[in-house]
């Protein structure tokens, strides 16, 4: 009898236990990315120079993983790592901007989302862009750019945190019924930097490094102060992680993404969840942000992919012992920018070992600031970490990211950030043994300084200054492509076409593969009217990247010029195949075949143009020129009227209507048009011509 009770009572506790695995109400999670953010300029890991007492309110809540590492000193790889809980060799994205996440890696919010959760990404920088693929499994991936310039020392697209914050509240008050997933990007501390006069004063006239987590911090305590009045934060798993650090000049890097030391790698990582978190808690293992994706995972009782390479957390965050275990890392960004050594390290309780040409090893109890080079002399320890780096790669389950085809202002983007080249490197990387006859970047540093020094003057309008520190670079080097290439953009804008071209040659000459040289020179040949090397060169960049459209386009105008009209139509025709709503292809293709006396295939070109792209004047204005032509009269003045509607200001429009008008024998309506034109061109005969000679008939 007591036996088949005691057997009713564990029946009904392996119920409950089932129950509540499976049958619970699960978290609600946010996932805040602070990006270019070091650890040890937040005061809840022991900075006292800045302002965030907002997060630090918020750590003290939760648990605090004060030797957190980035699998990549680079914003997508990192991201992509966080939201898979894979390493960049088994996502596919090592660098930013050259793949899109592939398909068949499964990723958080789509999991999430299979299990119920609404999701939401709030986004601050083109470089996680959706064409990257991070925003599969999103119900709003909200990465909309705004158009012009946010601060005076800003010059890419960039969101501020107060936006984002405030769309990604927006977002969440109308979450009601289900859980949630929502990431949030803030990218304020990325550089160039804004010391934020109108918001900190003077505060951080000599550090606006700080200034830019000050102010991402103050955002920051807006969405907790809302899951604190809703009631949401104790329902609510809130994760915080830096995605990179930031070099400020420490072993001579001023950025991020050469070099693999703890500046740039070190990162803040705190989970805040009441339920689990035991508050005030510093873990001292060493994790990884590969950990992020199966610890949320397991508290929301979801089973893990098949195959992730991060592990979950819980455990430290209900403050038992987690266990060493090796962290890697890896940056590609000096082989693709520049054709040097990539670099790969594995991250110990102690050493961290970094493989490069020169390889380096360090003791991070004795020396965390990494100053002391140590692979020659701990040759023992050195040889092991060597070997658990070996192992930990060939335990990696490797992946390719999907081919992308960049527009040239997203192209033109990255190469401002300094994050692409014009190399047509493959994006995988390079193998070990080929890595060590490359370049070690530490023999660059005080060039790398000069040339981040010229990309931040270049930021703030001073070309002259910057073409002087460029100079310096090239004179002193020909293994510095990126600095070639940026001195001749440099020289392209300041109209120094011939030295511009010159120096384009040169880089071409040491990196032939530094393809975008091409395209540079080709538009320079253009507006010289050297279309004969135009077209050599247009067609040397299409020979790497044979997808790009507008190469296609200014291939085909080139060759227009040369009157090689079948193979201007076949460009033409390419760079629209390649990009259906290319307006300007579609116009310039139709003016060609209008000139061949082809208006039927002329036609189609311009009603192409109108269907992809309505509220185009010079769309509207060519079909109506084409049709007067063809003598579809009513027709081409509906485009007429559209034309003029959408571009009142035009001179051709008004004096190409107008003399149609005439033509049609509405002379007052025609001469209507040209006083217009009058007014908007004063200088043209034109306009005056034709109304003495109408008037004179009258």
């Amino acid at each position: 009898m007591k036996y088949k009770l005691l057997l009713a009572f564990v029946s009904i506790g392996a119920f409950g236990a089932t129950w509540w695995y499976w049958g619970a109400p699960r978290p609600n999670m946010i996932l805040v990315t602070f990006d270019t953010t070091r650890a040890d300029h937040l005061g809840a890991y022991g900075y006292n120079q800045g302002l965030t007492e907002a997060f630090d309110d918020f750590a003290r809540k939760g648990v605090i993983f004060d030797r957190a590492f980035t699998p990549s000193p680079v914003t997508l790889p990192s991201h992509a790592t966080m939201l898979t809980g894979l390493y960049p060799p088994e996502h596919g994205l090592r660098v930013n901007g050259t793949g899109r996440l592939g398909g068949q890696i499964p990723i958080l919010p789509e999991t999430l989302k299979q299990h119920g959760y609404d999701t939401g990404a709030f986004i601050s920088a083109s470089v996680l862009d959706s064409q990257y693929g991070l925003d599969r499994g999103f119900d709003v991936y909200d990465d909309q750019m705004p158009a012009k310039k946010i601060s005076r020392n800003v010059s890419e697209p960039r969101r501020d945190g107060q936006h984002v914050i405030t769309s990604a509240l927006a977002w969440l008050r109308k979450r009601t019924s289900r859980p949630f997933f929502c990431w949030i990007h803030l990218y304020d501390a990325h550089g160039p930097y804004d010391h934020r006069p109108e918001n900190f004063a003077d505060r951080f006239m000599q550090q606006p490094y700080d200034a830019g987590i000050a102010w991402q911090t103050r955002q920051f305590g807006r969405l907790t102060e809302y899951l604190k009045q809703s009631k949401l934060d104790s329902r609510t798993v809130v994760v915080v992680a830096g995605d990179h650090g930031e070099g400020l000049h420490e072993h001579l890097e001023t950025d991020h993404g050469m070099l693999l030391y703890n500046t740039t790698l070190q990162v803040p990582l705190v989970f805040v969840y009441p339920p689990l978190c035991r508050p005030n808690i510093h873990v001292q293992d060493v994790v990884s942000l590969v950990d992020i994706t199966p610890t949320l995972l397991d508290i929301a009782k979801i089973p893990s992919p098949k195959h992730v390479s991060g592990r979950s957390l819980r455990t430290a965050l209900k403050g038992k012992a987690l266990g060493a275990r090796d962290c890697y890392a890896e940056t590609d960004t000096p082989f693709i920018t520049n054709r040097w050594s990539p670099q790969r390290a594995i991250i110990s309780d102690r050493w961290k070992y970094i493989q490069t040409t020169r390889p380096e090893l360090y003791d991070l109890e004795k020396d965390p600031r990494e100053l002391t080079n140590l692979a020659d002399t701990a040759t023992d320890e050195s040889e092991q970490m060597r070997d658990r780096l070996v192992d930990l790669e060939a335990k990696l389950v490797p992946a390719t990211a999907q081919n992308l085809k960049l527009s040239d202002s997203d192209r033109a983007k990255l190469l401002t950030l300094g994050y692409l080249s014009g190399t047509s490197a493959n994006q995988n990387g390079v193998g070990a043994k080929d890595a060590e006859k490359l370049r070690d970047v530490k023999d660059m540093l005080p060039l790398l300084e000069k040339y981040d020094k010229a990309r931040l003057i270049l930021s703030e309008g001073k070309f002259e200054e910057a073409i002087g520190l460029l100079q310096q670079i090239v004179v002193e080097t020909n293994e510095f492509p990126s600095a070639g290439y940026l001195l001749a953009s440099c020289l392209a804008e300041t109209h120094r076409l011939e030295d511009a071209k010159m120096v384009y040659r040169t880089v071409l000459a040491h990196c032939p593969d530094f393809t975008i040289a091409h395209h540079k020179l080709g538009r320079i040949c253009s507006s010289q009217g050297d279309f004969e090397q135009a077209v050599i060169e247009f067609s040397e960049y299409l020979q790497k990247y044979p997808d790009s459209s507008p190469d296609h386009y200014e291939l085909g105008l080139a060759l227009v010029q040369l009157q090689k009209f079948d193979e201007a139509i076949a460009e033409f025709r390419e760079a629209i195949r390649l990009a259906p709503d290319f307006v300007n292809a579609n116009i310039s293709l139709g003016q060609l075949l209008i000139s061949l006396h082809r208006p039927n295939e002329a036609l189609e070109c311009f009603e192409q143009a109108i269907q992809s792209h309505p509220e185009s004047a010079d769309a509207h204005a060519h079909f109506f020129m084409a049709l007067a032509q063809a003598g579809q009269y009513g027709k081409a003045m509906v485009h007429a009227n559209k034309a003029i509607s959408l571009a009142p200001d035009s001179f051709e429009n008004r004096y190409n209507v107008g003399v149609f008008l005439i033509s049609q024998r509405r002379l007052a309506e025609g001469i209507s048009q040209l006083r217009v034109a009058q007014k908007l061109r004063p200088a043209d005969p034109r306009p005056t011509q034709l109304i003495r000679q109408v008037e004179a008939g009258l």
